[in-house]
């Protein structure tokens, strides 16, 4: 992996401590209740995860599995993550001031001829969804999922 190039960058602010968001975005019960719908997680630096979504029309299911590269706790992570056959990163970072937690997250291609553009436009929306499915489910308790995507959820 040389040369990152970021096709998605999102940032949300979550009133919420560091901590918490760091166990929403690691732990598979935790990232249950506002990502995927079946999660298998070990959150450190050669561990493993398995994300599976879920949806009442089957043909829109899902998943995920990769590795996690860098786990700071609180403060850093990211994954591996494929797209269209293309690898990727997947890496967010924390900063809290005033008890709300900043969530920045760069969503990178590894490799210098993928198509950034068509990268983009499958994961800006998805992203952006998640991430303030988040936000509402740490604020308030509440997951649009199965709302807004028909997602199964546990």
């Amino acid at each position: 992996m040389s040369k990152n190039n970021s096709f998605v960058k999102q940032t949300i602010t979550i009133k919420s401590p560091q901590e918490v968001v760091f166990n929403a975005l690691t732990q598979a019960d935790e990232l249950m209740r506002w990502f995927p719908t079946r999660v298998e997680s070990d959150p450190r630096p050669g561990g493993k995860f398995k994300f599976a979504w879920e949806f009442a029309n089957a043909n829109e299911n899902g998943s995920q599995e990769g590795e996690y590269v860098e786990v700071l706790p609180n403060k850093k992570l990211s994954y591996t993550w494929t797209a269209e056959s293309i690898p990727t990163l997947v890496t967010i970072n924390l900063s809290e001031a005033n008890g709300e937690t900043t969530v920045d997250l760069d969503h990178s291609s590894v490799q210098d001829d993928a198509d950034g553009k068509k990268l983009h436009e499958m994961h800006a929306n998805q992203w952006g969804f998640f991430l303030m499915n988040l936000k509402g489910y740490l604020e308030s308790g509440m997951d649009l999922r199965k709302e807004k995507l028909n997602q199964i959820t546990i």
